[in-house]
């Protein structure tokens, strides 16, 4: 339909029942999508007037199984941050308080979490790079991973044993790219450990570990 939806009483000209919701027809030619749980038990009857109170809540139930039918399509794909997914979902019009019942929901059935999404992020970092706890907690703070969790999650993916090995690897790398092995030359390793995330004592550790014998 055309021009603003008006928040006026409606009269309901139909109700069709579908497995996998309720679909309302009102006189204005609005329809709302609501899931079947979600359905008011106030709803008149075909014919009968939508107070306006009512109209707001089944105006917010639909919005919130838009939200829903949304939010499973995108995490299909891939999992993704709270904060990312509220920006997805919001940008494109759904109401902010739909997206946060829907994600609070997702959330309380397991479906979906910022821990989820920072235990996966990762263990495939760790896979695919030769980073340390730092770096992990930097990058999942960019994606707007809350400090707190950001360092918890990365200290449980990456134990201090783990991250020694991870550095060693990375120091062995960079010394091929050096010509000597003088001070000069450990202090450029170590300050490319560093910029990987990895602390300073574990930087030296396995610089000097990986530097080549003369």
């Amino acid at each position: 339909m055309n021009g603003p939806l008006s928040d006026g009483p409606r009269v309901l000209l139909g109700i069709e029942v579908r497995p996998n919701g309720v679909t309302l027809r009102l006189d204005d030619g609005e329809i709302l999508d609501i899931a079947t749980g979600a359905m008011p038990p106030e709803l008149p009857e075909v014919g009968g007037d939508v107070s306006s109170p009512l109209l707001a809540a089944l105006r917010e139930a639909a919005a919130r199984k838009r939200a829903a039918k949304r939010l499973f399509e995108i995490l299909g794909r891939r999992l993704w941050p709270r904060a990312h997914l509220e920006r997805i979902l919001c940008g494109e019009g759904l109401p902010a308080g739909a997206v946060a019942a829907v994600l609070d929901d997702a959330e309380a059935q397991g479906l979906h979490s910022d821990r989820q999404f920072a235990e996966a992020y990762c263990r495939d970092a760790v896979r695919s790079r030769l980073v340390g706890r730092a770096w992990l907690q930097a990058k999942l703070r960019e994606k707007g991973i809350a400090g707190e969790l950001a360092s918890a999650v990365a200290a449980a993916q990456l134990t201090p044993d783990q991250e020694l090995e991870l550095a060693c690897r990375a120091a062995q790398q960079r010394w091929r790219r050096e010509r000597a092995a003088d001070r000069l030359a450990l202090a450029r390793v170590q300050r490319f450990l560093a910029a990987r995330g990895f602390p300073t004592a574990v930087c030296r550790q396995a610089a000097l570990a990986a530097k080549p014998q003369a």
